[in-house]
């Protein structure tokens, strides 16, 4: 028989088995029920919303939507609210009632409207008013601009004078523009031209005519609106194209700068400080170029780095706060002999930081010969156009 002690300690032994069986299975249910809650949690939530540093589908810095426009889209200019785009159909195919405007939702990256009316030839540019209520097309086969409401969503208007008009800036307060006249069939003929036009916005006339370089293919204005900036193709040669600095108090070529190779686009920062213009190369596509050259634009106006990118960059537009320029690369050439069976390749979006002008990744996949980039006043996405694919690529950015 055992003592009392010895069945005292086995009877709490017992009782603490007992206990400690209860426990652990009153612990594995708690467990089970609380994997099961997580469990449902994450079904029912974003993974990102769970775990911030997860992959999500819209990644910064990729293509999150791809959306249908006309034929040939071009130039691209987005409203001041963020919340519409208006995007020019080239139509370069000369197919009959074809050259339009484009009015995208970026709500929702969709088609809004597509406006086609009998002025549009071959319209190549767009510029909306600070005010966001006109855009102004540029006609690039023509002689015209033509004015669009953008709250009708209609033409309204015309102002006529030019020569091949390929570009449009607008100052700051809405008053004036500036566009250049790169030269067209019912003037001196493509790529003659030489003069940029200043325009009354308020009166809708041409008030002044400025002689640049030749063939005159892009503009930009430094944000304080006291500077246009004029590149000039010229013959599409290495180191023939020229940048004329237009001060807009006097409306006059203040400085010249000298040695582009078949130059397209140009953006400025906005501290004002310097350009970025993209080499092109030649509009017969041979000899084409790779780089995009940087200009120091205080003191002493001249070509400070040289940055190589792909195959034909083309379109270039700078973030907001200035940290990053993108660089669309057009990757289009032609495969045979004497100029035959042109072919595009892929099109590519490069990123220059600012801080050390060089090119770092991601390098970003996009449609066929992508031509034109712009960012949103709000500095959140891209928008590239496609001018062989006939489309237009959403990318959000890092800003």
């Amino acid at each position: 028989m055992l003592s009392l002690k010895t069945d005292f300690t086995l009877n709490i032994r017992s009782s603490y088995q007992s206990t400690m069986a209860i426990w652990v299975r009153n612990s594995m249910y708690r467990l089970i029920q609380t994997i099961w809650f997580l469990g449902m949690i994450c079904v029912l939530l974003p993974a990102c919303v769970l775990f911030p540093t997860c992959t999500y589908a819209h990644d910064k810095n990729t293509v999150i939507a791809t959306m249908n426009v006309g034929i040939t889209p071009d130039g691209l200019a987005i409203t001041p609210d963020n919340h519409y785009a208006y995007v020019v159909n080239n139509n370069n195919y000369g197919i009959a009632g074809q050259d339009s405007v484009t009015v995208l939702n970026l709500k929702n990256n969709t088609v809004k409207t597509t406006i086609f009316d009998s002025s549009f030839n071959e319209p190549f540019r767009v510029a909306i008013t600070p005010d966001g209520k006109k855009a102004y097309i540029a006609n690039s086969n023509g002689t015209t601009l033509s004015i669009i409401d953008t709250k009708l969503n209609k033409v309204i208007g015309v102002i006529s004078g030019f020569d091949g008009p390929s570009g449009i800036v607008i100052t700051p307060n809405g008053k004036f523009a500036y566009v250049n006249n790169y030269g067209g069939s019912e003037g001196v003929g493509s790529g003659n031209g030489n003069t940029v036009s200043v325009v009354n916005l308020q009166t809708q006339n041409i008030i002044g005519t400025i002689v640049v370089g030749q063939a005159p293919a892009a503009l930009a204005m430094s944000q304080d609106g006291k500077f246009v900036y004029s590149i000039n193709y010229v013959d599409g040669n290495p180191g023939t194209g020229t940048m004329s600095i237009i001060k807009t108090k006097t409306n006059t070529v203040v400085d010249t700068v000298y040695g582009f190779f078949g130059p397209f686009g140009v953006v400025v920062t906005p501290n004002g400080k310097y350009a970025y213009v993209t080499n092109f190369g030649s509009n017969n596509f041979a000899p084409f170029g790779t780089t995009v050259y940087v200009v120091q634009l205080h003191h002493d106006p001249k070509i400070i780095k040289s940055i190589d990118l792909g195959i034909q960059p083309s379109g270039i537009a700078c973030t907001p706060n200035g940290r990053f320029v993108y660089v669309t690369n057009y990757n289009t050439l032609y495969a045979g002999a004497s100029f035959t069976n042109l072919t595009a390749g892929r099109g590519t979006v490069n990123i220059i930081d600012t801080r050390t002008h060089q090119v770092i990744p991601p390098t970003i996949a996009v449609g066929q010969s992508p031509n034109f980039i712009t960012i949103s006043p709000n500095g959140k996405f891209a928008y590239v156009t496609n001018f062989i694919s006939n489309t237009v690529d959403v990318i959000q950015l890092t800003d």
